[in-house]
Parts: structure tokens; sequence; C-alpha cells
């Protein structure tokens, strides 16, 4: 033999008797691969008939239950902080405030709107201050609804409660929708 024949049998001798453990019996069975009941029972395969249906005792049947366990009582809903309803109950009352002076300046702006001359008259002048007056008291109250605005997006997102503040924010909401509807009504000509 020559030395690259023999240099050939000697590397692969390894690969050979690697092979040669994979055709070996196991120390102990391993499970059947065969189709189980519960694939017949469930429908995924048929079960065989006539000379198809094997041979010995039957399979082993049974039916695996599994425990149901204990679902754990929901959490209790959320409820707001006091220190948030507090709040909430605060931002009303300040726009509340603001719109019962603003309805205190309505018949005065009414007045110097009605009375208002030419442009850049005195008259005129004066209208444009009560109209510029009233406008601020409209902002006073816009101030919590904005504050009411933020603390209803930013609750709702956060999956907390916002009934309260949904029930301010809509009642300053319609405060804001009276005042200007009177705005428009008494805008001076400019």
């Amino acid at each position: 033999m020559s030395a690259a024949r023999l240099a050939i049998a000697i590397a692969t001798l390894p690969a050979m008797a690697t092979l040669a453990a994979c055709a070996t019996t196991p120390d102990s069975a391993y499970p059947s691969l065969g189709v189980r009941e519960a694939e017949y029972e469930s429908g995924q395969f048929p079960r065989p008939t006539g000379d198809c249906a094997p041979d010995g005792p039957a399979p082993v049947t049974g039916q695996f239950e599994p425990t149901d366990p204990v679902a754990p009582p929901p959490p209790p809903p959320p409820v707001l902080s006091a220190d948030l309803a507090e709040r909430v109950v605060q931002l009303e009352e300040q726009a509340r405030a603001a719109h019962a002076d603003f309805e205190k300046a309505v018949p005065a702006t009414r007045a110097a709107v009605r009375g208002s001359g030419s442009v850049g008259s005195k008259a005129w002048g004066r209208a444009q201050v009560a109209y510029a007056n009233l406008e601020s008291i409209r902002a006073r109250t816009a101030i919590p609804f904005a504050d009411l605005d933020s603390m209803l997006a930013i609750r709702s997102v956060d999956g907390e409660p916002v009934e309260a503040v949904a029930k301010a924010h809509a009642e300053v909401a319609r405060l804001i929708a009276e005042e200007d509807a009177i705005l428009n009504e008494l805008a001076p000509a400019n």
C-alpha cells in the first residue's frame, strides 16, 4: 500500500467509526413515532381499517384534562385620586368665576359697542377697549379649560378614570361656547 493510500485510510478512519456508531441499536427503546390515539380522535389522521388496522393490544386511551386555573379576581376599577378630584373642582370653579365676570361685563360692552362712532373717535375707542376687556375675561375662562383638556387627554391615554374630568371639561366648554357667541355678536366693526 502506498503512503498516499495509507494517509487517506487513516484520515477517514474517524469518520467511519462515527458512522458505525449511528448504526448501532440504543440501550433503551425510543417512543414510537406512530400515530397516537389523541391524533385519531382529533381528526388529524383517519383511523386505519381492514388490513391496515394495527395488530396487537389496543393503544392506551384517555383524555387529558387540564385543570382550570383559578383566575385572579379583576382589579378594582381605578378611581380618581383625591388631589386630582380637588384640582378638577378648582378648575371648574375658576372657569365659573371668570364666566360670572364675563357676564357682568357684557352690558357695559354691549352699550359701548352700540354707541361706538366712526373709526378713530373716542366712542369707537371705548368700544374697542370694552370689547378687548371682554376678550381677556374670556381668556381667563379658557385657561382652566386648557388645563382640563390636557388632564383629560393624559388620563385617557393612561387608562385612568376620566368621568369627573370629562364632566367638568364639558361644562367649561359650554361656558366658553356661550362667551364666544356673545363675542361674535358684539364684535365691533374695525
